[in-house]
């Protein structure tokens, strides 16, 4: 008899936690790659880490609006388009340039993860395709191994810093 499989997180999809790692992760390579120190990186770090969770929230937490936001466009909607993506960068850019960069990367990065699951996004909206980089069911394990993964990316990312 086999036992029983477990999905964790919102439905098949990858764990908040998980989200936000890879967004630092990224945004301190982001950062590294501009040569920003230490204290000057500290709030676009941040900034990237939050955009990795910002398309879940505002799926999840329009409560007057989500049914309406699900019937047109479904889970992972315009939230997980690469347009949706674009005009955060550009209304960032406006509002407070130094850190569009990083709030692109941060997105970006919970829209490759989110395309690891089965339902892949649908990125390239208004084309009707989802974008499906792996059919990996994301069970604890697989969460696991990208927090890891996201973990050792934030070491290295934070190695210069710390005089490494």
């Amino acid at each position: 008899m086999r036992a029983p499989s477990v999905t964790v997180g919102v439905g098949a999809g990858v764990k908040g936690s998980t989200h936000l790692l890879t967004g630092v992760a990224i945004g301190l390579v982001v950062a590294r790659s501009r040569g920003l120190a230490l204290p000057a990186a500290v709030g676009p770090v941040a900034v990237a880490g939050l955009a990795a969770l910002v398309p879940d929230w505002l799926q999840v937490n329009l409560p007057a609006l989500n049914q309406t936001v699900r019937g047109v466009f479904g889970h992972r909607g315009f939230t997980h388009w690469l347009l949706t993506a674009g005009m955060v960068y550009l209304a960032c850019q406006r509002v407070y340039p130094p850190v569009a960069l990083f709030a692109l990367a941060g997105w970006l990065s919970h829209l490759l993860l989110d395309a690891l699951n089965p339902p892949g996004v649908p990125a390239l909206w208004p084309l009707p395709w989802r974008v499906k980089l792996a059919t990996l069911k994301h069970d604890g394990l697989a969460n696991h191994a990208l927090s890891w993964v996201a973990g050792v990316a934030i070491l290295w990312g934070l190695a210069p810093y710390l005089g490494g």
